[in-house]
Protein backbone atom coordinates (compact mmCIF):
# COMPACT_ATOMS: atom_id res chain seq x y z
CA UNK A 1 0.00 0.00 0.00
CA UNK A 2 3.01 2.42 0.67
CA UNK A 3 4.49 1.48 -2.82
CA UNK A 4 1.16 2.25 -4.43
CA UNK A 5 0.64 5.81 -2.48
CA UNK A 6 4.43 6.58 -3.43
CA UNK A 7 3.81 5.43 -7.20
CA UNK A 8 0.92 7.93 -6.75
CA UNK A 9 2.47 10.71 -5.55
CA UNK A 10 5.08 10.57 -8.28
CA UNK A 11 2.82 10.62 -10.88
CA UNK A 12 0.67 13.45 -9.36
CA UNK A 13 3.89 15.90 -9.32
CA UNK A 14 4.47 14.72 -13.19
CA UNK A 15 1.28 16.05 -14.34
CA UNK A 16 1.85 19.45 -11.98
CA UNK A 17 5.33 19.91 -13.51
CA UNK A 18 4.03 18.96 -17.21
CA UNK A 19 1.06 21.27 -16.87
CA UNK A 20 3.19 24.09 -15.28
CA UNK A 21 5.31 23.55 -18.09
CA UNK A 22 2.15 23.94 -20.98
CA UNK A 23 2.92 27.06 -23.44
CA UNK A 24 0.54 28.44 -25.86
CA UNK A 25 2.09 27.57 -29.11
CA UNK A 26 2.30 29.82 -31.91
CA UNK A 27 -0.82 30.09 -34.63
CA UNK A 28 -0.66 30.56 -37.98
CA UNK A 29 -3.68 31.52 -38.81
CA UNK A 30 -3.38 34.59 -37.24
CA UNK A 31 0.57 35.38 -36.21
CA UNK A 32 0.58 37.45 -39.23
CA UNK A 33 -2.81 39.74 -38.90
CA UNK A 34 -0.96 42.96 -38.69
CA UNK A 35 -0.60 43.29 -42.36
CA UNK A 36 -3.84 43.90 -44.83
CA UNK A 37 -3.98 43.85 -48.47
CA UNK A 38 -7.01 45.35 -50.18
CA UNK A 39 -7.89 44.77 -53.68
CA UNK A 40 -9.62 47.56 -55.45
CA UNK A 41 -11.93 47.53 -58.64
CA UNK A 42 -11.41 51.28 -60.31
CA UNK A 43 -10.52 49.33 -64.10
CA UNK A 44 -12.37 47.35 -65.73
CA UNK A 45 -9.63 44.83 -66.38
CA UNK A 46 -9.32 44.96 -62.07
CA UNK A 47 -9.73 41.24 -60.62
CA UNK A 48 -10.55 41.33 -56.48
CA UNK A 49 -11.08 37.87 -56.24
CA UNK A 50 -11.74 35.65 -59.18
CA UNK A 51 -12.63 36.11 -62.70
CA UNK A 52 -12.94 34.06 -65.89
CA UNK A 53 -11.20 35.80 -68.48
CA UNK A 54 -10.10 34.99 -72.19
CA UNK A 55 -6.74 34.36 -73.84
CA UNK A 56 -5.06 37.56 -74.52
CA UNK A 57 -7.42 39.42 -72.55
CA UNK A 58 -5.69 42.06 -69.71
CA UNK A 59 -5.73 41.85 -66.30
CA UNK A 60 -4.97 44.48 -63.27
CA UNK A 61 -3.89 43.58 -59.60
CA UNK A 62 -4.79 46.86 -58.15
CA UNK A 63 -3.92 46.91 -54.57
CA UNK A 64 -2.89 48.52 -51.34
CA UNK A 65 -0.71 46.52 -48.65
CA UNK A 66 -0.65 48.15 -45.35
CA UNK A 67 1.50 47.13 -42.38
CA UNK A 68 0.06 48.18 -38.45
CA UNK A 69 3.24 47.63 -36.83
CA UNK A 70 6.34 46.78 -38.63
CA UNK A 71 8.01 49.08 -40.93
CA UNK A 72 7.54 47.25 -44.88
CA UNK A 73 10.78 47.38 -46.87
CA UNK A 74 9.85 45.14 -49.56
CA UNK A 75 6.57 44.14 -51.32
CA UNK A 76 6.24 40.89 -53.17
CA UNK A 77 4.04 39.55 -56.18
CA UNK A 78 4.02 35.66 -56.42
CA UNK A 79 2.55 33.63 -59.10
CA UNK A 80 1.67 30.23 -58.35
CA UNK A 81 3.02 28.96 -61.30
CA UNK A 82 6.28 31.15 -60.62
CA UNK A 83 9.76 29.96 -59.63
CA UNK A 84 10.14 32.95 -57.33
CA UNK A 85 8.21 36.06 -56.81
CA UNK A 86 8.77 39.73 -58.31
CA UNK A 87 9.57 42.52 -55.43
CA UNK A 88 9.18 46.09 -54.93
CA UNK A 89 11.60 47.89 -52.84
CA UNK A 90 9.69 50.58 -51.06
CA UNK A 91 10.87 54.08 -49.09
CA UNK A 92 10.87 55.22 -46.00
CA UNK A 93 7.67 57.03 -46.85
CA UNK A 94 5.99 53.58 -47.62
CA UNK A 95 6.37 51.71 -44.65
CA UNK A 96 2.72 51.61 -43.62
CA UNK A 97 1.01 51.58 -46.28
CA UNK A 98 2.08 50.89 -50.28
CA UNK A 99 -0.59 51.17 -53.13
CA UNK A 100 -0.01 49.92 -56.61
CA UNK A 101 -0.80 48.21 -60.13
CA UNK A 102 0.29 45.06 -61.47
CA UNK A 103 -0.91 44.34 -65.23
CA UNK A 104 -0.98 41.49 -66.61
CA UNK A 105 -1.26 39.77 -70.23
CA UNK A 106 -2.74 36.30 -70.21
CA UNK A 107 -1.37 34.68 -73.36
CA UNK A 108 1.42 32.24 -71.84
CA UNK A 109 -1.39 29.53 -70.34
CA UNK A 110 -4.93 28.64 -69.85
CA UNK A 111 -6.62 27.37 -66.86
CA UNK A 112 -6.22 29.11 -63.11
CA UNK A 113 -3.57 31.23 -62.28
CA UNK A 114 -3.25 32.24 -58.40
CA UNK A 115 -1.56 35.68 -57.09
CA UNK A 116 -0.37 36.70 -53.55
CA UNK A 117 1.11 40.08 -52.47
CA UNK A 118 2.93 40.35 -48.93
CA UNK A 119 5.33 42.57 -47.20
CA UNK A 120 9.36 41.76 -46.39
CA UNK A 121 10.79 43.93 -43.22
CA UNK A 122 14.55 45.12 -43.44
CA UNK A 123 15.85 41.64 -43.09
CA UNK A 124 13.99 40.40 -45.49
CA UNK A 125 11.52 38.36 -43.01
CA UNK A 126 7.61 37.69 -44.60
CA UNK A 127 4.97 39.68 -42.56
CA UNK A 128 1.97 38.65 -44.39
CA UNK A 129 -0.09 38.71 -47.11
CA UNK A 130 -3.28 39.28 -45.70
CA UNK A 131 -4.41 36.11 -45.73
CA UNK A 132 -5.69 36.86 -49.50
CA UNK A 133 -5.10 35.96 -53.04
CA UNK A 134 -6.56 36.50 -56.65
CA UNK A 135 -7.45 33.89 -59.04
CA UNK A 136 -7.55 34.08 -62.66
CA UNK A 137 -9.12 31.38 -64.89
CA UNK A 138 -8.00 31.78 -68.91
CA UNK A 139 -10.79 30.03 -70.64
CA UNK A 140 -9.29 27.02 -72.61
CA UNK A 141 -8.43 28.24 -76.08
CA UNK A 142 -7.64 24.63 -77.77
CA UNK A 143 -8.42 21.03 -77.20
CA UNK A 144 -6.05 18.43 -75.30
CA UNK A 145 -6.37 14.61 -76.31
CA UNK A 146 -3.96 12.45 -74.03
CA UNK A 147 -2.57 9.23 -74.33
CA UNK A 148 -4.54 7.83 -77.22
CA UNK A 149 -3.48 4.45 -78.27
CA UNK A 150 -2.91 4.31 -82.05
CA UNK A 151 -2.51 0.55 -83.69
CA UNK A 152 -0.94 -0.63 -86.65
CA UNK A 153 -3.56 -1.82 -88.64
CA UNK A 154 -4.64 -5.48 -89.01
CA UNK A 155 -5.52 -6.97 -91.85
CA UNK A 156 -7.51 -10.24 -90.93
CA UNK A 157 -10.03 -9.37 -88.28
CA UNK A 158 -9.66 -5.27 -89.10
CA UNK A 159 -10.65 -4.07 -85.38
CA UNK A 160 -7.47 -2.35 -84.26
CA UNK A 161 -8.06 1.50 -84.23
CA UNK A 162 -5.26 2.68 -86.70
CA UNK A 163 -7.32 5.98 -87.78
CA UNK A 164 -7.60 9.17 -85.84
CA UNK A 165 -9.96 11.70 -85.57
CA UNK A 166 -7.63 15.22 -84.41
CA UNK A 167 -10.59 17.33 -84.20
CA UNK A 168 -12.56 15.06 -81.86
CA UNK A 169 -9.85 12.41 -80.80
CA UNK A 170 -11.68 9.77 -81.20
CA UNK A 171 -10.14 6.47 -83.00
CA UNK A 172 -11.29 4.33 -85.52
CA UNK A 173 -10.80 0.80 -87.12
CA UNK A 174 -11.50 -0.47 -90.56
CA UNK A 175 -14.39 -1.81 -89.45
CA UNK A 176 -16.25 1.35 -88.51
CA UNK A 177 -14.00 3.74 -90.40
CA UNK A 178 -16.57 3.89 -93.24
CA UNK A 179 -19.44 5.26 -91.24
CA UNK A 180 -16.99 8.08 -89.54
CA UNK A 181 -13.99 9.05 -92.64
CA UNK A 182 -15.57 12.35 -92.15
CA UNK A 183 -13.93 12.55 -89.16
CA UNK A 184 -10.53 10.72 -89.86
CA UNK A 185 -7.53 12.59 -90.54
CA UNK A 186 -5.07 10.23 -90.30
CA UNK A 187 -4.08 6.58 -90.52
CA UNK A 188 -0.84 4.83 -89.15
CA UNK A 189 0.95 1.79 -90.49
CA UNK A 190 4.40 0.42 -90.60
CA UNK A 191 7.28 -0.88 -92.90
CA UNK A 192 9.55 -3.24 -92.55
CA UNK A 193 12.93 -2.57 -92.53
CA UNK A 194 15.89 -5.23 -92.58
CA UNK A 195 19.11 -5.01 -91.96
CA UNK A 196 22.65 -6.05 -93.90
CA UNK A 197 22.78 -8.64 -90.76
CA UNK A 198 18.87 -10.02 -91.52
CA UNK A 199 17.13 -8.35 -88.34
CA UNK A 200 13.67 -6.65 -88.85
CA UNK A 201 12.87 -3.68 -87.63
CA UNK A 202 10.30 -1.26 -88.54
CA UNK A 203 9.11 2.42 -89.30
CA UNK A 204 6.08 3.71 -88.64
CA UNK A 205 4.20 6.17 -90.50
CA UNK A 206 0.86 8.50 -91.09
CA UNK A 207 -0.87 9.55 -93.92
CA UNK A 208 -3.89 11.33 -94.84
CA UNK A 209 -6.75 9.51 -96.50
CA UNK A 210 -6.77 11.73 -99.67
CA UNK A 211 -2.90 11.26 -99.96
CA UNK A 212 -1.74 10.11 -103.96
CA UNK A 213 -0.55 7.89 -103.55
CA UNK A 214 -1.91 5.99 -100.69
CA UNK A 215 1.17 4.63 -98.45
CA UNK A 216 -1.19 1.91 -97.03
CA UNK A 217 -2.92 -0.35 -99.39
CA UNK A 218 -3.97 -3.11 -97.27
CA UNK A 219 -7.43 -1.90 -96.81
CA UNK A 220 -10.17 -0.47 -99.49
CA UNK A 221 -10.90 2.90 -98.52
CA UNK A 222 -12.08 3.89 -102.14
CA UNK A 223 -15.24 4.71 -101.45
CA UNK A 224 -14.43 6.77 -98.10
CA UNK A 225 -14.93 10.96 -97.38
CA UNK A 226 -11.10 11.51 -97.30
CA UNK A 227 -10.44 14.70 -95.46
CA UNK A 228 -7.54 16.46 -96.69
CA UNK A 229 -5.54 16.77 -93.40
CA UNK A 230 -1.90 18.05 -94.11
CA UNK A 231 1.30 17.35 -91.57
CA UNK A 232 4.43 18.69 -91.37
CA UNK A 233 8.00 17.23 -91.35
CA UNK A 234 8.17 15.16 -88.05
CA UNK A 235 11.57 16.17 -85.78
CA UNK A 236 12.80 14.37 -82.60
CA UNK A 237 13.24 15.21 -78.88
CA UNK A 238 10.23 17.23 -78.70
CA UNK A 239 8.97 16.55 -75.34
CA UNK A 240 9.38 20.07 -74.13
CA UNK A 241 8.64 21.93 -76.71
CA UNK A 242 5.42 20.02 -76.51
CA UNK A 243 5.04 20.94 -72.92
CA UNK A 244 5.66 24.71 -73.67
CA UNK A 245 2.13 24.94 -76.15
CA UNK A 246 0.04 25.97 -73.53
CA UNK A 247 -2.40 28.57 -75.41
CA UNK A 248 -3.93 28.03 -78.55
CA UNK A 249 -2.16 31.31 -79.81
CA UNK A 250 1.20 29.30 -79.15
CA UNK A 251 -0.04 26.73 -81.28
CA UNK A 252 -1.37 28.68 -83.90
CA UNK A 253 2.15 30.07 -84.25
CA UNK A 254 4.07 26.97 -83.84
CA UNK A 255 2.13 25.62 -86.27
CA UNK A 256 2.32 28.39 -89.19
CA UNK A 257 5.99 28.17 -88.47
CA UNK A 258 6.09 24.53 -89.73
CA UNK A 259 4.48 24.82 -92.77
CA UNK A 260 2.33 22.15 -92.77
CA UNK A 261 2.12 20.74 -96.62
CA UNK A 262 2.73 17.16 -96.35
CA UNK A 263 -0.27 14.41 -97.56
CA UNK A 264 2.49 11.50 -95.70
CA UNK A 265 5.11 11.12 -93.43
CA UNK A 266 7.37 8.49 -94.49
CA UNK A 267 10.72 8.91 -92.68
CA UNK A 268 9.16 7.82 -89.24
CA UNK A 269 8.04 8.36 -85.95
CA UNK A 270 9.27 7.60 -82.85
CA UNK A 271 9.20 8.41 -79.08
CA UNK A 272 9.73 12.10 -78.65
CA UNK A 273 8.51 12.80 -82.31
CA UNK A 274 6.33 15.78 -82.80
CA UNK A 275 4.94 16.98 -85.64
CA UNK A 276 2.39 19.53 -86.42
CA UNK A 277 -0.60 19.62 -88.61
CA UNK A 278 -3.61 21.65 -90.34
CA UNK A 279 -7.18 20.49 -90.61
CA UNK A 280 -8.83 21.39 -93.48
CA UNK A 281 -11.22 23.38 -90.96
CA UNK A 282 -7.90 25.64 -90.48
CA UNK A 283 -7.25 24.37 -87.39
CA UNK A 284 -3.60 24.04 -85.99
CA UNK A 285 -2.49 21.48 -83.65
CA UNK A 286 0.68 19.18 -82.85
CA UNK A 287 0.85 15.50 -82.36
CA UNK A 288 3.26 14.20 -79.94
CA UNK A 289 4.52 10.38 -79.80
CA UNK A 290 4.70 9.26 -75.99
CA UNK A 291 6.12 5.79 -76.75
CA UNK A 292 5.84 2.40 -79.13
CA UNK A 293 4.59 -0.03 -77.62
CA UNK A 294 5.76 -3.27 -79.45
CA UNK A 295 6.19 -5.88 -77.08
CA UNK A 296 2.66 -6.02 -75.54
CA UNK A 297 1.20 -9.66 -76.49
CA UNK A 298 -2.24 -8.75 -75.46
CA UNK A 299 -3.02 -5.48 -77.17
CA UNK A 300 -0.56 -5.60 -80.04
CA UNK A 301 1.79 -2.71 -81.25
CA UNK A 302 0.63 0.58 -80.98
CA UNK A 303 1.52 4.42 -80.44
CA UNK A 304 1.01 6.13 -77.36
CA UNK A 305 0.30 9.54 -78.96
CA UNK A 306 -0.86 13.31 -77.08
CA UNK A 307 -2.43 16.02 -79.46
CA UNK A 308 -2.92 19.73 -78.83
CA UNK A 309 -5.83 21.40 -81.45
CA UNK A 310 -6.97 25.05 -81.66
CA UNK A 311 -10.91 25.46 -80.81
Amino acid sequence: MKRFKHYLGCALVAVLFLCSCKKETTNIFNMFEDVKVTYRANSPYAVTDYKEVNPGDSVYLEYTIESAKKGMYAVCIFETSAAIPSKIFLNSSQRRSYSGIVKLKMDTRVGKTSYRIWALDSAGIYLGDGYKSVTIDVRSDYKYWTSRELYIPDTVAKVKNCYYSLNTGALYSYSNGAANSDKIDLGLYRVPVVATNGVVSYVYNIYALDANPLPFTSYDISSWTKRGTLFAAPKTGQSAAFLALRTGAQILTAGKSAKPTLKAITTGLAAGSLFYFLTPEGKYGAFYVNSISSNNPEKGVFLNVDVKIQN
